[in-house]
C-alpha cells in the first residue's frame, strides 16, 4: 500500500474525489455524474474470490465501486492457475483474500474493503451483508450449502443476490430480489435430498437450455470429487454479465427480470438464450433433464473404495494423510481384483506386504501377477503423497529378514502438490468390463499421456490403433478366454472371484461383481447356470464354451 500512495501522491491523487473523478472519468457516457458518486459509496458483497468472485471484484471496482464486504477462506496453488484473476506463481500458497484484497487497492487505493477470511459461515453472514446493497455469488460451484445459506438470508434481509454460472464456454445468469421467487423453491430444493443431487439441481436451474452439453466430455465432470472443467473465457463472460446485472440494480437502471427468468450466452456456439422457468426446476421437462443426466454420471456402478474426503495439504504427517494414501494404494489393478497386498501404516510411512495366498490363479506365475500389481500401488501411493504436498521417498524391498514386504514409502513435506491430475485418476479407477469404443484416440491424447510418463525413466507405451493389429490384440485376448474357459483350476477361481451378490460385493471391497461384468441379462444369466464346473465342462464339450 505504501508504494501505492506513493504513485498517487505523485501524480496528484491523493484525495479521494479527486482520485476518483480522474480514474473513472471514461466511464462518464454509460454512467453520469451522479451515478459514478453513487457507486463509490456502494456496498457490493461478493462471497468468494476464486474464478468467479476474483474477477467479479476488479470489474466493479473499475466500474467505480467503492466499497466491499469480501469474504475468502482458500489459498491459491497451481491448480487455479487456469481461471482465477490473483492465481500467479508467486502467489502460491497465499490466501487468495489477502491476493485479491492487494489487487483491489491497486485499482482504488481509496476502497473501503471489509473482509471476512472464513468465508461465508451461519455465524458472520449478517455481518457479511451489512451494509451491501447488491451480493454477487462466487462461491464454488460444489459448495452448495454455503450458497443456499448466503441466497436465502440475503432475500430475507431485503438484498439482491446475482449468480453468473460457468459452464463450458458459456455464462449463465439469475438474479433473486427479495418477495420474488426464492431459492429453494426456484431450484426445487428440498431437505431429505443428497449433496449430489443438490448439485446436480443447481446446474439444472442455473442453465435450463443448456449450449455447453454438445462440446464438454462428461468424463471431466465427478462429483464425487467436487470437480468439472472450467476455462478463463467463461468467467470473464460471468463477471462482464454479473457486473452489468449488479449496476443495473443499484443504479436501479430499467427493469430487473429476477428469477424465474434467466439468460445464457455461449459464444463458442454463437447461441443467446433467455426464457421463463415458470415453476423452476419442479417443471416436468426440468425434472427429466436431471434424471437423464443423473443416469448418465451414475452409468458406472463402481464397487469398491470409495474417494475419501482429500485432506487439507500437509503440512505435517498424521493418521488421516498417511490412510488418504494407503487407500489410494488401494484403488491399484490387479488381476481380477484381489488386491494381493498387506499395508503397515506409520506416523510418516506406509509399507506393502505381499499376500501370497490371495491370488492363487494360474495366471500368477511365480507371485509375477501379485508383484506387479504391488508396484501399482506404490505407484498411486508416491502420486497421492505428491498431491498432499508430500514427497515420497520409496525404498523398494524386499530384505532377507522380510520376504514379503514389497517397499516402505516415507513422505516429508515439499513446498507445492504435484500430479494432481494422476492423483484425480487413481479415484476413478473401476472393474467394469464394458465394451470399447469403435471411435478412434485423438493424436493429442496420445501425445499427453507420452508426455506425463517422462519422469518415469525406462516406461514406454505401444499404441494398437490400426484394424490390422487390433484384429490381431483381439484374438490373442480370446485364446486367453478359451483357456480360461476350459481350465478348471482358472474358471473355478474366476468363479470364486466374480461376486454375484450385491451384498457380498459390497463387503469385501474386492472382486468383480456381477453387474461390472456387463455382460446383460444373457451374459449373467450363462455365467450363473455355469459356475460349477461340471456344467462348464459340458458346455466345453458341446463347443458353447468356444461360442461364448
Amino acid at each position: 500500500m505504501e508504494k501505492i500512495q506513493d504513485v498517487i501522491t505523485e501524480h496528484g491523487l491523493g484525495d479521494l474525489w479527486q482520485y476518483h473523478q480522474t480514474a473513472f472519468s471514461r466511464n462518464l457516457g454509460l454512467v453520469n455524474a451522479n451515478e459514478l458518486e453513487q457507486l463509490a459509496r456502494t456496498t457490493v458483497s461478493i462471497a468468494g474470490l476464486g474464478g468467479v468472485g476474483g474477477s467479479h471484484l476488479i470489474t466493479l471496482a473499475r466500474c467505480g465501486v467503492g466499497r466491499f464486504n469480501l469474504a475468502e477462506f482458500d489459498h491459491y496453488e497451481a491448480a487455479n492457475i487456469n481461471r482465477q484473476y490473483g492465481a500467479q506463481v508467486p502467489g502460491f500458497g497465499r490466501p487468495k483474500l489477502d491476493v485479491m484484497v492487494e489487487q483491489a487497492y491497486a485499482v482504488n487505493p481509496h476502497l473501503e474493503i471489509s473482509v471476512f477470511p472464513e468465508g461465508v459461515t451461519s455465524g458472520n453472514v449478517d455481518s457479511f451483508l451489512s451494509g451491501a446493497h447488491v451480493v454477487l455469488d462466487g462461491i464454488d460451484f460444489f459448495a452448495f450449502e454455503a450458497r443456499r445459506l448466503l441466497f436465502n438470508r440475503a432475500l430475507e434481509q431485503g438484498i439482491p443476490v446475482v449468480t453468473a454460472g460457468p459452464l463450458g464456454f458459456s455464462s449463465a445468469l439469475l438474479v433473486f430480489m427479495p418477495g420474488g421467487m426464492g431459492f429453494d423453491d426456484y431450484f426445487s430444493i428440498s431437505p431429505e435430498m443428497s449433496d449430489k443431487k443438490k448439485i446436480l439441481h443447481f446446474a439444472a436451474g442455473l442453465t435450463p437450455r443448456p449450449t455447453h452439453s454438445g462440446y464438454i466430455d462428461m468424463g471431466f465432470v465427478d462429483l464425487d470429487s467436487d470437480r468439472g472443467p472450467s476455462l478463463a473465457p467463461a468467467i470473464q463472460l460471468c463477471a462482464s454479465l454479473a457486473a452489468t446485472e449488479a449496476l443495473r440494480i443499484v443504479l436501479s437502471r430499467g427493469k430487473v427480470k429476477p428469477v424465474p427468468y434467466y439468460v445464457l450466452f455461449d459464444p463458442y456456439v454463437r447461441k443467446f438464450r433467455r426464457g421463463y422457468l415458470r415453476r423452476g426446476n419442479a417443471s416436468w421437462m426440468q425434472r427429466l433433464k436431471i434424471y437423464l443426466v443423473e443416469k448418465s454420471l451414475s452409468r458406472l456402478k463402481r464397487i469398491g473404495e470409495k474417494r475419501p474426503e482429500k485432506p487439507e495439504l500437509a503440512k505435517e504427517l498424521n493418521s488421516e494423510v498417511v490412510r488418504y494414501i494407503a487407500k489410494a494404494g488401494i484403488q491399484a489393478p490387479s488381476g481380477d481384483n484381489v488386491q494381493p497386498w498387506r499395508f503397515s501404516l506409520g506416523r510418516d510411512s506406509v509399507k506393502i506386504y505381499l499376500d501370497r495366498g490371495a491370488d492363487s490363479c494360474f495366471f500368477n506365475i511365480r507371485q509375477v501377477a501379485s508383484i506387479l500389481a504391488s508396484g501399482a500401488a506404490i505407484r498411486n501411493m508416491a502420486v497421492a503423497g505428491k498431491a498432499l504436498a508430500l514427497k515420497p521417498a520409496v525404498d523398494l524391498l524386499p530384505d532377507e529378514n522380510q520376504p514379503d514386504l514389497m517397499a516402505c514409502l516415507k513422505f516429508t513435506p515439499m513446498k507445492f502438490p504435484q500430479e494432481e491430475i494422476i492423483n484425480d485418476a487413481i479415484w476413478k479407477r473401476c472393474t467394469n468390463r464394458k465394451m470399447y469404443s469403435r471411435q478412434a484416440v485423438s493424436g493429442g491424447v496420445w501425445q499427453r499421456l507420452e508426455g506425463l510418463l517422462t519422469s518415469y525413466p525406462g516406461v514406454r507405451l505401444q499404441w494398437v490403433s490400426d484394424h490390422k493389429n487390433l484384429n490381431r490384440l483381439a484374438k490373442v485376448v480370446a485364446k486367453v478366454d478359451m483357456i480360461r474357459t476350459e481350465n478348471k483350476d482358472l474358471h473355478v477361481h474366476l468363479m470364486n472371484m466374480i461376486r454375484f451378490s450385491a451384498s457380498r460385493a459390497l463387503a469385501s471391497r474386492d472382486g468383480l461383481p456381477l453387474k461390472n461384468l456387463e455382460a446383460g441379462i444373457a451374459g449373467e444369466a450363462f455365467l450363473r447356470l455355469t459356475r460349477p464346473w461340471p456344467v462348464m465342462s459340458a458346455a466345453n464339450a458341446l463347443g458353447i464354451g468356444k461360442l461364448v
